[in-house]
């Protein structure tokens, strides 16, 4: 007779924040995995080629009929930016190189429908999975969806099986595609756990959408965790609990009770600005990339937009947008915060982040390469484009200009010539301001020179990590050497602090949303923290906890 099984924890990356306990379900999203290439499949003997032809594209078009209803389902219930999602999945399967390379394969005469589909949807998916920059990479989730989407209308398959998941579950896959997300329900599903997917992908924004809790990268999830298992998951930690005794399950249930509690207060005074007991005003902005990221941002009470991304406008396109879409996008995503300042990063290509519509000759090691400022240097017509559009945007509302990847004073000396001359070319009558974004130690140990190019700094410490510690913040075989709050790495902090010579300070990256490092922070000076949307409201709720004293020496916070 054997006892109960262990309880057993498992660490792995939380992609939407918040803790929930039920019971696990385990589903199998792809059917089709495990068979046989399509170079093994027997011939098909049932159906011409003119006939496979046509099958396969009236399902492309039964498949882009449900994106649209999808779509229109989703920005209903979230957003347009939301909805984006399926219409972008529907700009894929419209690409002619895809339906050329289905006809090609049919062309062979080796392989049924089903199979060429298999077989040209894993190749794109592989291209996609192989690329550098993480944003890319998670888009393809989006041809797996595709593929599998295809293959349930060829082989005429019914309701999707999320749609029967009992009420409380913990939903287990190994990968959560898009269209499975958009099924899911706040009755049915309290948590996710899957094996695959970034903080970037699709299904984690719609999980975050939707305020269910969700934790990736869990090895072999859907083997080590069987139905039915108890599951308590912390997605905001990244961690889950499987089959927990009964005193581990008392104390997460206390920790959800107090959560609950502390995260609904917080909610309540998420608009009030965050003074800590002592009286020092600290602005609490957000991270975003998308008009999704804008809305939450608004939602939970930002001060304003510390860290605007722009890199998705520009990382999938076959050409750099016009002056005037980068405007209108800039626009549109804003909205949301009307009258907060926004600081724009300008494009943080090359590296891990290539551009399609860019040659760039390879590069030995990318991660010490042409990027951030270093490429829009090199081509001055895309920083050129950028500044103007942001120029003509600050007619409009407050905003801040933040330089990526700053090493040496001369680049910030030479953006800020470029700016003049834009400014002078649209005759603006006043420039916003441009900061340097401190990434790297170099530009931390020469943070005073920079200083005298600059309006504001602003370090970002995902990557001044990474270089100070010599350790990929990607790169799983050296995680536990990248330790944002390493002696070395706050070192730089306090170094950056002491020689702004009074400009303001800013700070974005994991360790802004790092509850116990914000007295340290806050006392070095740092006037605005940017953290993800989502977090805004507890960190506000923590710097009004913290009382500094005498320890700080801070400085002022930047308007624009």
């Amino acid at each position: 007779m054997t006892g109960p099984e262990p309880s057993l924890k498992l660490v792995g990356l939380g992609v939407s924040p918040g803790l929930a306990a039920g019971n696990a379900w385990v589903f199998n999203h792809d059917p089709w995995e495990g068979r046989r290439d399509c170079a093994d499949d027997p011939p098909a003997e049932r159906l011409t080629v003119c006939q496979q032809c046509a099958q396969i594209e009236h399902a492309i078009e039964e498949a882009q009929a449900d994106l649209q209803v999808t779509a229109r389902r989703t920005e209903a219930e979230f957003n347009a930016a939301t909805a984006d999602i399926f219409r972008a999945q529907g700009a894929i399967l419209s690409d002619p190189l895809l339906l050329e390379e289905i006809r090609k394969g049919l062309a062979e005469g080796r392989h049924d429908v089903e199979s060429v589909v298999q077989h040209v949807f894993k190749r794109w998916e592989h291209k996609f999975r192989t690329m550098d920059a993480e944003l890319l990479r998670d888009r393809a989730d989006d041809v797996a969806d595709l593929r599998r989407r295809l293959l349930w209308i060829l082989a005429g398959a019914g309701a999707h099986a999320l749609q029967n998941v009992p009420p409380g579950s913990v939903l287990v896959a190994a990968r959560l595609l898009p269209s499975d997300t958009v099924c899911l329900s706040r009755r049915s599903v309290v948590a996710v756990v899957a094996e695959w997917g970034g903080r970037l992908s699709h299904a984690a924004i719609l999980t975050r959408q939707l305020g269910i809790p969700a934790v990736s990268r869990i090895d072999e999830a859907t083997r080590r965790i069987r139905p039915a298992d108890r599951l308590l998951v912390d997605g905001t930690r990244g961690t889950i609990v499987v089959r927990p005794d009964g005193v581990t399950e008392e104390r997460f249930a206390r920790q959800i009770e107090r959560h609950g509690a502390r995260s609904a207060d917080a909610c309540r005074r998420c608009r009030e600005p965050a003074r800590t007991q002592d009286g020092l005003l600290v602005r609490v902005e957000a991270n975003i990339c998308s008009l999704e990221d804008a809305c939450a941002a608004a939602a939970n009470g930002a001060d304003g937009i510390g860290l605007y991304r722009i890199e998705g406008l520009y990382l999938s396109r076959q050409r750099p947008p016009s002056e005037e879409e980068l405007l209108a996008y800039l626009r549109n995503t804003l909205e949301p915060l009307r009258d907060k300042p926004a600081t724009v990063r300008l494009l943080d290509a090359g590296g891990d982040k290539p551009l399609a519509f860019a040659r760039f000759a390879p590069e030995p090691d990318p991660a010490l390469g042409r990027r951030g400022v270093r490429l829009l240097l090199e081509y001055p017509e895309l920083l050129t484009t950028q500044l103007r559009a942001l120029l003509r945007l600050a007619r409009d509302r407050p905003v801040r200009i933040l330089v990526p990847m700053v090493t040496l004073a001369e680049e910030m000396l030479e953006v800020r010539q470029v700016l003049l001359a834009a400014a002078h070319d649209l005759g603006a009558g006043g420039l916003p301001p441009l900061g340097a974004m401190i990434e790297t130690p170099a530009a931390a140990l020469s943070a005073d020179r920079i200083a005298q190019h600059a309006d504001f700094l602003s370090v970002g410490t995902n990557d001044l990590t990474q270089y100070t510690l010599a350790a990929g913040r990607e790169n799983a075989l050296v995680s536990r050497y990248f330790v944002d709050d390493h002696p070395a790495v706050l070192k730089l902090l306090e170094l950056v602090s002491a020689s702004a010579g009074g400009l303001p300070l800013s700070l974005c990256g994991e360790l802004a949303g790092r509850k116990r490092t914000i007295p340290y922070l806050v006392g070095l000076g740092f006037g605005a923290l940017s953290v993800p949307p989502s977090a805004v409201p507890e960190i506000k709720a923590e710097i009004r906890s913290i009382r500094l004293g005498q320890r700080h020496h801070p400085q002022p916070v930047l308007e624009a």
